[in-house]
């Protein structure tokens, strides 16, 4: 058995850089985060009736896009999702814009299918400016048996865009097709997001690789 490590490759592959975009909340999200602070799930998590993670994982959602919070009575509006309501949304949409017109295949990853739910509208009709990117989407949901073909497909055909979420596809899924990445939001396991950064620095990458968290 020979066992090769990163370290072993790297020598041979292109440079790769790593920025964190720090992004201004919205409006909308300056009233949601207060609101949260002086709540009373907020209180409960003081006094020890709920756990950290709950309050954790509200404020997440409102960074991310504060819809992700009333999703279950939301979702069918026409206006869920709106990226004005969410700061990270606005910074995506401007280096995607900026990315095609260079000719870059970018990869955004994000913790959620819910997230990536909202992604995906705003990519596929929400907005005027994105809407000729072409995309392809992989999350948990997607089969065992089909994710192969849509690596192979995305690395070789004119798709601007791959939709992802951290955890898909194990060790596996190589898209070399691909020079950018967003990390939309971190996991909770920074092995995690370090698999999904390592997903286009791979053997057979021939151009720098920029990675954005």
């Amino acid at each position: 058995l020979l066992r090769r490590v990163k370290a072993d490759v790297a020598k041979d592959l292109p440079e790769k850089k790593e920025m964190v975009l720090f992004c201004k909340l919205t409006q909308f999200q300056r009233e949601k985060y207060p609101e949260f602070l002086h709540s009373k799930e907020l209180e409960q998590i003081k006094g020890g009736k709920r756990q950290v993670l709950f309050g954790i994982d509200i404020l997440r959602k409102i960074c991310n896009h504060p819809d992700l919070l009333e999703r279950e009575e939301k979702q069918h509006e026409k206006s869920y999702g709106d990226p004005k309501r969410s700061g990270k949304m606005q910074v995506v949409k401007q280096l995607l814009l900026l990315w095609r017109k260079e000719r870059h295949k970018t990869l955004l990853f994000t913790q959620s299918r819910q997230m990536l739910d909202i992604l995906e509208q705003l990519i596929a009709f929400k907005d005027e400016e994105l809407s000729g990117i072409k995309y392809l989407r992989m999350d948990g949901t997607t089969g065992i048996s089909v994710r192969q073909s849509l690596v192979d497909e995305f690395n070789n055909g004119d798709y601007g865009v791959f939709l992802l979420t951290t955890r898909v596809g194990g060790l596996g899924v190589n898209l070399t097709g691909a020079n950018r990445i967003i990390i939309f939001d971190p996991d909770w396991n920074p092995s995690t997001d370090i698999q999904a950064r390592e997903r286009a620095w791979r053997i057979g990458q021939t151009r720098e690789v920029s990675i954005y968290r």
